[in-house]
C-alpha cells in the first residue's frame, strides 16, 4: 500500500521526528529569554559610541571605555552572552595566540606596546563573541541597527554644520573631535548601508516611512564626501551594488538594480562636485595614494622576509624604519591594509586562521540573504572587504560588531529556507521507495 505523502515528505505514523538541520542550525531566540536591561542598555550605549571612535587620539578612547563597561555588564548574564561559541571565534582566538607568540619569538619590541595591541585585539574578539550571542535576538538586532543609524546621522550633522569640526592641516579634510577621517567615513558608510538595507534590503521594512530613507542617505553621504575618503566611497559603491542581488522575482531585481545604480550615480556626482574630492582624485590619477605606493611594496617585502611568523607587534616599527621615516615624527607606520597588517605581524600562521574567521562570517552573511535580514549582511561584508584594502580597521570595534552581525544573521533564516534541503532529500527518498 502506498503511503500518503505531504508537501514536506511522508506523514509520520506517530510523533513527528525532529528535522536534523533544524536541530543543528543556529536558531533565533525568543525575546522572553533575552538579556536584562543592564546588558541591553550597556550594549546600546557601546554601539552608539562607535560613531565617535578616535583611536590614538585620547589616553583612554571613548569606545574602549564603553566597550569595557559593556563587557563588564555581560558578566551579569554570562551564559546568555557567552553560551554559544561559533567556529569563527576559535579561528580568531587562534590568531590571537599566534600574535602573542610572534611577540615572544619575533622582532624585539616594547612589552608595553605589545600588551596594548594584544588588549585591543582581545577586546575586539570578546565584543564579537558577546555581540554574536546577543544579536541572535531579532529585537536586539533591529535596535542595534537603528542605534548605528541615529549615531551616524548625528555624526553627519556635526560634520556638515561644523560642530566640533577640525581640519587636517595637510589635506584640509573635515574631521569631528579630531577623529581620523577614514575611520569616521567608515562609520558613516556603515550607517548609510543600514539605512538602505532597512528600507529596501530586508524581508520586512524597519525604516518607515520609506521616503525618510532618501534624506537620511543624502545627509550621511554628504558627510562622507566632506571627509574626502576615496577608499570609503569605493567601499560604499560596492556595498550599494550588493542590493541589486536581492529580489524573489525578475521585476524586483530590476527595481533594486535601478535603486542601486541611482544611489551610486548620485553619490558619484556629489563627490565630483566637491573641490576636496576633486583634488584627491586628481592626486590618485597622478600616482599619489597618500604614500601607499611606498607602503604596500615595503610591507610586502617584510612579509616575504618572514613569511611564516611575521615580525610580531613590532611590525609597524620595522615598517617605519624601512621607509626611512624620521623617528622624531614617525616611530611607527601602519600598513594601511588589513591583510598586509596581519601578514607582516603574524605571517601565514596567523593570517590563515584570521582569514578563515572572516570567510565564515562572510559565508554566514551570504546564507542569510534569504532570511529576514535579507541582503544587508552581504552588503556590509562586501564593503568591509573593500574598505580594508586601503585602511587597516582591525582595531575598529564597529568592524567586530559587523562581523558578529554577519555571523548571527544566519539565525534569522525563514523556516522555508531552513527546510529546503531537507524537503528535497525527503522527496528523493520517497521516489526511490515508490520506484
Amino acid at each position: 500500500m502506498r503511503r500518503r505523502v505531504s508537501h514536506f515528505g511522508p506523514l509520520p505514523r506517530t510523533a513527528p521526528t525532529p528535522v536534523a538541520s533544524q536541530s543543528q542550525a543556529v536558531q533565533p531566540l525568543p525575546q522572553s529569554q533575552g538579556p536584562g536591561r543592564l546588558v541591553r542598555w550597556a550594549l546600546y550605549g557601546f554601539v552608539f559610541s562607535l560613531a565617535f571612535d578616535a583611536p590614538d587620539r585620547l589616553p583612554i578612547e571613548v569606545t574602549t571605555f564603553t566597550g569595557a563597561l559593556f563587557l563588564l555588564a555581560t558578566l551579569w548574564q554570562p551564559r546568555l552572552c557567552y553560551g554559544r561559541r561559533p567556529a569563527a571565534l576559535w579561528w580568531f582566538g587562534a590568531f590571537l595566540c599566534v600574535y602573542w607568540l610572534s611577540y615572544v619569538f619575533g622582532y624585539p619590541t616594547s612589552g608595553v606596546q605589545a600588551a596594548k595591541s594584544f588588549v585591543f585585539y582581545m577586546q575586539g574578539v570578546l565584543l564579537f563573541w558577546a555581540c554574536f550571542n546577543l544579536m541572535r535576538y531579532d529585537g536586539i538586532t533591529k535596535r542595534i541597527l537603528m542605534t548605528i543609524v541615529v549615531a551616524s546621522a548625528i555624526l553627519a550633522i556635526m560634520t556638515i554644520l561644523g560642530i566640533g569640526k577640525l581640519h587636517e592641516t595637510d589635506s584640509g579634510r573635515a574631521v569631528v573631535f579630531g577623529q581620523d577621517p577614514n575611520l569616521a567615513a567608515r562609520t558613516l558608510c556603515v550607517g548609510l548601508l543600514i539605512v538602505v538595507g532597512l528600507a529596501y534590503g530586508r524581508a520586512r521594512r524597519v525604516l518607515r516611512p520609506l521616503l525618510m530613507a532618501w534624506p537620511l542617505a543624502a545627509l550621511i553621504g554628504l558627510a562622507i564626501i566632506l571627509g574626502g575618503s576615496r577608499g570609503q566611497l569605493v567601499a560604499l559603491a560596492v556595498g550599494l551594488w550588493a542590493f541589486s542581488l536581492t529580489g524573489n522575482t525578475f521585476g524586483a531585481r530590476i527595481k533594486h538594480s535601478i535603486v542601486a545604480i541611482l544611489a551610486i550615480g548620485l553619490f558619484t556626482w556629489g563627490a565630483l562636485q566637491s573641490p576636496l574630492m576633486q583634488r584627491r582624485i586628481q592626486k590618485a590619477r597622478l600616482g599619489n595614494l597618500a604614500q601607499r605606493e611606498d607602503i604596500f611594496p615595503a610591507a610586502w617585502q617584510m612579509f616575504k622576509d618572514r613569511p611564516l611568523t611575521g615580525w610580531g607587534p613590532a611590525s609597524q616599527t620595522v615598517l617605519a624604519i624601512r621607509l626611512r621615516l624620521p623617528p622624531a615624527q614617525h616611530l611607527t607606520r601602519g600598513t594601511h591594509n588589513l591583510f598586509l597588517a596581519v601578514l607582516t605581524s603574524t605571517g601565514l600562521l596567523g593570517a590563515i586562521p584570521f582569514m578563515i574567521g572572516l570567510w565564515l562570517c562572510t559565508w554566514a552573511a551570504w546564507k542569510a540573504r534569504r532570511g529576514t535580514e535579507g541582503i544587508l549582511p552581504v552588503a556590509q561584508m562586501a564593503a568591509l572587504w573593500v574598505a580594508n584594502l586601503t585602511i587597516n580597521f582591525i582595531v575598529l570595534k564597529l568592524q567586530w560588531v559587523l562581523l558578529a552581525y554577519a555571523l548571527a544573521s544566519a539565525s534569522f533564516l525563514t523556516p522555508q529556507a531552513r527546510q529546503q534541503p531537507v524537503v528535497r532529500a525527503s522527496a528523493s527518498r520517497i521516489r526511490r521507495r515508490e520506484g
